[in-house]
């Protein structure tokens, strides 16, 4: 049976909070420290930052894929948190997926099994899912874009642009933050 026990990361696989989060967690004084995170980010912004800023983009991205090469029998396999399971939810073949989930989540991974499985990852990773076969084409402001919700935010991208451009040809998408070795 596959395991994580024993494998490490090499950040802490935290969760991220999205912005606004901290308001509803904390009342006023995530209020406070929203503001006050927002003016650091403008003044970063403007160049008049006194001192070194980090930033961290969150994606929305929805389910978080577990993929790679499972070090007990070599095999690439997909999957969802569910592979941290006691009785954990491991895909190595479409077969499994439909055995292990259901609807939308078994069509997405179904098509991350045959993607990611064609880049050669050494490791397991995990990522956010944004996009496999729900791309809608938008106008904002008179622009075309290319658009994506995965989870709660819809991104939305120009269709002219280069990544916009890629989108459209991507058969999935899908943002990598961990590594587990």
């Amino acid at each position: 049976m596959f395991s994580f026990k024993g494998f490490t990361t090499q950040d802490r696989n935290t969760h991220l909070e999205h912005l606004e989060d901290d308001i509803i967690n904390r009342g006023s004084k995530g209020g406070e420290n929203a503001l006050k995170f927002l003016r650091s980010v403008r003044d970063m912004l403007a160049g008049s930052s006194s001192k070194k800023v980090n930033m961290t983009v969150k994606w929305d991205g929805a389910p978080a894929i577990i993929c790679g090469i499972n070090p007990e029998n070599g095999k690439f396999f997909v999957g969802t948190k569910s592979v941290f399971n006691v009785t954990p939810k491991i895909n190595y073949t479409v077969r499994d997926i439909n055995k292990n989930h259901g609807g939308v989540v078994a069509q997405k991974l179904t098509v991350c099994l045959a993607q990611l499985s064609r880049l050669n990852i050494n490791g397991i990773l995990q990522g956010d899912l944004l996009f496999t076969n729900d791309l809608k084409d938008i106008t904002i402001d008179g622009e075309k874009m290319v658009s994506f919700t995965p989870n709660t935010i819809t991104y939305a991208v120009p269709v002219d642009s280069n990544i916009g451009k890629r989108i459209t040809r991507a058969r999935m998408g899908i943002v990598f933050h961990t590594s587990y070795t």
